[in-house]
């Protein structure tokens, strides 16, 4: 009997949220600033930001023995 390496590959998808808060004329107003960048979103090691994984695949490989 022998050992044999098997390398698991798991392939996530991930979602990450943030709420932010603009001062601006009104909602449409408030999205352009984002989406131009003249609100620049927290960094992205911000405690803000909510991450969601969800599993999309799991494969199996023999790896190399050696």
């Amino acid at each position: 009997m022998a050992k044999f390496p098997i390398k698991i590959i798991q392939t996530y998808k991930a979602r990450r949220e943030v709420t932010i808060f603009v001062d601006a004329q009104d909602g449409e107003s408030a999205l352009e600033e984002v989406a131009s960048g003249s609100m620049e979103a927290p960094s992205f090691e911000d405690p803000l930001w909510l991450t969601s994984w969800d599993l999309q695949n799991e494969e199996y490989e023999l790896g190399d023995p050696t």
